[in-house]
């Protein structure tokens, strides 16, 4: 004997049969200032290799590898990079650890291993983290509408 799943609502009932799942999420394009873009951006950097000059170029293509439901553009991350390196030089006073520079083939990351840096991107990936919950407590109570509307 089966039981269907009571209506969310009063006034519908169960989709008909054969109508396909509605729940599909719209791919993200990551946008500068954004708390969602920027805790994927801050998350995934706290995992690359430290002590070696990267290109930007692949580590957004990575980046984008892992999050095939997102586009990160290159500038977008290194606006995320670029306050990323803000935020550090306020918490510590101008010691370069988060070091963004160009060659000949464009922007490149170097992150610097300390023993700081573990801790400060973990804080900064919380901090983001609140702020994501926030705006969704926000949109979720009508408090705010999303700056998309």
């Amino acid at each position: 004997m089966s039981r269907e799943a009571p209506p969310l609502s009063p006034l519908v009932g169960p989709a008909p049969d054969g109508m396909p799942d509605p729940t599909i999420a719209p791919p993200q394009l990551a946008r500068s200032g954004d708390p969602f873009a920027a805790l994927r951006v801050v998350h995934f950097v706290s995992r690359l290799r430290r002590n070696e000059s990267l290109q930007l170029r692949d580590v957004v293509a990575a980046l984008n590898a892992e999050h095939l439901d997102w586009y990160f553009a290159e500038k977008v991350v290194l606006a995320e990079l670029v306050q990323l390196q803000a935020n550090w030089s306020i918490s510590f006073h101008g010691d370069d650890r988060i070091v963004l520079d160009r060659n000949e083939r464009g922007h490149t990351l170097l992150m610097v291993d300390s023993t700081k840096m573990t801790s400060f991107l973990v804080n900064e990936a919380k901090r983001l983290s609140e702020s994501c919950h926030e705006e969704l407590r926000r949109f979720t109570l009508g408090d705010g509408v999303s700056s998309d509307n």
